[in-house]
């Protein structure tokens, strides 16, 4: 039975909810009363794919203790903690996890980054049978003893030539007895409350508005104002504008993780001409330049400023002269840092391409709005436009290229489930030819909203994607057929229960029950001990 539980929440990368088998028992209890009705949670299940050799790794662990001689703990669920040892569900599922990752073909190779991975899968799936357990227990559920009798016949462990064999049973200690009862309780306890939350299934009306979705098609043209296209001059105007952002200085820097007293020690002795900045960085700093004695290269202004919890001190260091040190300052992350100017600062010069490439990117990056006013404005023009003449005509008067894309389906954010191990969309998408500026689109609100609210052949207002600002037009609008319709009935249902059971999920690691240490214990274990 416990192998079987094991399965089952394992089976987040697999099986559909609609495989349980429902069950209607008593014991109602207050997570359900926490879950939202699960329509409106729409998106797709995110499935960690990833592998270790968990008892190859840390081999302290897989003992069931820590160095200390206890049971690390990961965290805890309303006051019970959560430990690894070698007995442990927590145990079962890195096991188990790793297993079935293997049998997909994953390898070893990365294996710290995996370890991560798969130890926190490990740990959530147990903090959520923490939850459901301790909710099921409070609830009154119970398991009957003769149920839980029933289930240890059945355990191989107990079995000889595929029978009960009672006198190997009574021959194994009671310890093993006790604990294999209490898993099977567990289980058992699990089952029971998967098979009472399941058994809940949207109603007739519910799965026909649903269908209903799949009705509407639309098929478009457009033209495309792209942000790739935002003026040279414009580009400059604003630069010159904002050019003490574009400043650079080459600098050395060096970071100490301690206190400030630390890094204001290693200050004065570089001050003092006892050690070199050069050998303090490599053998104090605590940063990515520590290794090339600190030198940063040469930093752009907006750039280096992130790293100061004040501008100011970012102002100061840009003022310095060439081989002045700053003095410490205290930066993000719990960390402090001073800076040795190498080249003094300089204004850029935007006569050079390079340079006013840069400050393009930094208007796409950090200033969008920018080049999103612009393309609004050019929209805005042929929208107007493109009413009162033919949508060809006006494109082509404005040099812009007309694109068909379609149909489309009122499909926001693209739901989807998993059954039988495969990732499938609630609705059948009808095949539509779609361009990279419109990559995305059917998960944008404002874009469906536009398409399917524009009557056919008439131009609709401007709409701003990722990188660009569309017009389009509505050139055919068509009902889905009979079978797409079928279609979208028959899955709502398994999307329903996986939305449901993904909700459940959610409440429980979100929950203020649920105190999460994982990082700082998972670090502890993995982190080779210091010579």
């Amino acid at each position: 039975m416990a192998s079987e539980e094991n399965k089952k929440q394992v089976s987040n990368t697999g099986k559909a909810s609609g495989e349980k088998k429902a069950e209607n028992k008593k014991g109602k209890n207050s997570l359900k009363k926490s879950i939202k009705n699960p329509f409106v949670y729409i998106g797709t299940i995110v499935i960690l794919v990833l592998t270790i050799v968990a008892f190859v790794l840390i081999p302290g662990v897989s003992t069931g203790t820590s160095s200390g001689g206890q049971a690390p703990t990961f965290g805890s669920w309303n006051g019970t903690p959560i430990q690894y040892s070698s007995d442990s569900y927590f145990a079962d599922q890195v096991s188990q996890i790793n297993d079935y990752l293997r049998q997909q073909g994953m390898n070893e190779s990365q294996s710290q980054l995996y370890a991560y991975q798969v130890w926190r899968m490990a740990f959530q799936n147990t903090v959520i049978r923490t939850a459901i357990l301790d909710s099921a227990k409070r609830s009154g559920m119970k398991i009957s003893e003769q149920t839980i009798d029933e289930e240890v016949a059945k355990n191989s462990q107990f079995q000889v030539d595929g029978k009960f064999s009672i006198e190997k049973y009574n021959s194994t200690p009671l310890s093993t007895r006790m604990s294999v009862r209490n898993r099977i309780r567990d289980d058992q306890l699990i089952q029971n409350y998967y098979g009472d939350v399941m058994s809940v299934s949207p109603s007739t009306a519910e799965i026909d508005f649903v269908a209903s979705m799949a009705k509407p098609q639309r098929t478009m043209q457009y033209v495309d104002i792209s942000y790739s296209n935002f003026p040279q001059e414009k580009t400059l105007e604003w630069a010159k504008s904002n050019e003490s952002l574009f400043r650079t200085i080459g600098l050395s820097k060096i970071t100490i993780n301690t206190s400030q007293k630390d890094a204001e020690k290693v200050l004065a002795q570089i001050k003092a001409n006892s050690l070199s900045f050069e050998d303090a960085a490599k053998s104090h700093s605590k940063d990515s330049y520590a290794d090339k004695g600190g030198d940063m290269g040469t930093k752009i202004f907006y750039d280096l400023k992130g790293d100061f919890l004040n501008e100011k001190d970012a102002e100061a260091v840009m003022v310095l002269k060439k081989d002045e040190i700053s003095p410490v300052y205290k930066e993000a992350g719990n960390t402090w840092a001073f800076y040795r100017v190498n080249t003094e600062a300089s204004m850029p010069d935007f006569s050079k391409q390079s340079v006013l490439d840069e400050a393009k990117s930094y208007l796409f990056d950090k200033e969008k709005s920018v080049m999103e006013s612009w393309a609004l404005a050019k929209a805005d023009e042929f929208a107007a436009e493109a009413s009162r003449n033919p949508f060809a005509t006006t494109a082509k008067k404005a040099g812009l290229e007309v694109k068909a894309a379609g149909p489309f389906v009122l499909n926001y954010g693209k739901p989807s489930f998993y059954f039988y191990g495969q990732q499938i969309g609630l609705f059948q998408e009808p095949y539509r030819s779609l361009d990279t500026e419109l990559v995305g689109a059917e998960e944008n609100e404002t874009f469906l909203t536009t398409l399917f609210s524009t009557a056919k052949n008439a131009v609709s207002k401007p709409v701003v994607l990722d990188a660009s600002v569309i017009v389009m037009t509505v050139t055919d609008d068509t009902e889905g057929t009979d079978q797409e319709i079928s279609y979208t009935k028959f899955a709502y249902p398994y999307f329903y229960q996986t939305a449901l059971e993904n909700q459940i999920r959610s409440t429980i690691l979100s929950s203020k029950l649920f105190k999460d240490e994982f990082n700082t214990t998972f670090v502890k274990l993995f982190t080779p001990a210091q010579k």
